[in-house]
């Protein structure tokens, strides 16, 4: 395998959803830095967010496909997938990483529409997604046929205060991705998890029910700040031959938090 080092760590099409800004965004910028040939951004955000994370990507010379759709709707999830594939023949490495952090409440006081919103994002719209990154992997005629990255969280493993709806769809994510992954590695196709753990986003900076306070403590247990950056190298290394005996695992990425 020492070829591999060679080379573009990462030469292929990857698919990203929720990549237009965020760790979606993080993570189409470090596959091109890898030596994409091809990115694709599938995300829901408008035309001037999706126009920033294309740019963002394109700065590192692999070309980008930017395609809107809703990963809760699955006819739009799989014409995303077949718009990919017709522009650029096939889709290497895919990172399911469109997400929302949904109601901060205590169980007994979350309405069932509340409930019902991160799971259908976070737990359903991942699964969509994988549904149909699978189907169109297994066609492929490589020795290299897929990887595919799907978004856990620290709330994959462990509880809170204030998060039940968000880490019930992120434990659903695991069971998800444990299960493809022993279906797909017949396929000679691996599936895994990263498990983030506190960043300040766009999005969550936006965030008034997460004040600056709840942020400081959080990233005291983390160690320190974390970089969407960081989470995209770990996806795209994560997503590369180099990793080629992981399978179903869930990669932790949170400075220590979730030992400490």
């Amino acid at each position: 395998m020492s070829h591999f080092r060679n080379a573009p760590a990462a030469p292929g099409v990857a698919f990203i959803t929720g990549g237009a800004r965020g760790i979606g965004n993080a993570i189409a910028v470090s596959f091109a830095k890898e030596g994409a040939q091809a990115v694709v951004i599938v995300d829901i955000q408008d035309e001037a967010t999706t126009r920033e994370g294309k740019e963002a990507v394109e700065k590192y010379g692999a070309r980008v496909l930017t395609i809107h759709a809703d990963v809760t709707k699955e006819d739009q999830v799989e014409k995303a997938v077949e718009t990919a594939v017709k522009e650029f023949g096939r889709i290497d490495y895919a990172a399911n990483f469109a997400g929302i952090v949904g109601p901060l409440t205590l169980a007994w006081d979350t309405p069932l529409e509340e409930w019902r919103k991160p799971v259908e994002v976070n737990q359903v719209g991942t699964w969509l997604c994988m549904k149909h990154e699978l189907r169109q992997m297994i066609k492929q005629d490589s020795v290299e046929v897929g990887s595919i990255v799907n978004c856990a969280s620290v709330a994959s493993i462990l509880g809170g205060e204030l998060s039940g709806a968000y880490a019930a769809s992120k434990h659903a994510v695991m069971g998800i991705t444990k299960s493809a992954a022993i279906e797909a590695r017949r396929h000679n196709i691996r599936v895994n998890a990263v498990s983030p753990g506190f960043l300040r986003t766009r999005l969550t900076r936006s965030d008034s029910r997460l004040p600056d306070a709840t942020w400081d403590a959080y990233e005291a247990r983390q160690g320190r700040e974390a970089s969407v950056n960081e989470i995209g190298d770990v996806v795209a290394l994560l997503s590369t031959p180099r990793m080629s005996l992981v399978n179903g695992h869930n990669l932790v990425v949170d400075g220590g938090y979730t030992i400490s």
